[in-house]
């Protein structure tokens, strides 16, 4: 297992990298625009919610390891509209690059059950997104 500095800087990554798909998701969402954001409004709404549910949860784990949570984004989102099949391409890209990164975390928490089963748990919610919005563009 990596020190608790490894850990902490790692999951500050994380949840910055949630925090990114939330501005994506609500970037997203406000670029759709007739039918497109009627029908896929909801799905948006959803995964705002729980991508600022993942960002909290990763900022708490932080705070139990006895540290303050740091946010560092670098992020700066195009405008205009956007079809609902392009959102949800972009959408499957970074809920598959928080699915690797969650997934490349994970030997390093082996040994510490409470951060283990948590990014197990993330694994399986990443996982099911990619499977939800790969269905979707089929």
């Amino acid at each position: 297992m990596k020190s608790k500095p490894e850990l902490v800087d790692e999951l500050n990554h994380l949840m910055a990298e949630e925090t990114e798909a939330f501005l994506r998701y609500f970037q997203l969402r406000y670029r759709l625009r007739g039918t497109d954001r009627l029908a896929a409004e909801g799905f948006f709404d959803k995964a705002m919610q729980e991508t600022l549910d993942h960002a909290t949860e990763i900022a708490g784990k932080i705070r139990a390891l006895g540290q303050t949570p740091k946010l560092e984004i670098k992020l700066s989102l195009g405008g205009g509209p956007v079809k609902l099949q392009e959102a949800l391409a972009e959408s499957l890209e970074f809920e598959q690059q928080a699915l690797d990164a969650y997934k490349e975390f994970l030997p390093h928490v082996a040994g510490d059950t409470m951060l283990e089963d948590f990014i197990r748990k993330q694994i399986a919610t990443e996982t099911e997104h990619v499977q939800e919005i790969t269905m979707l563009l089929e």
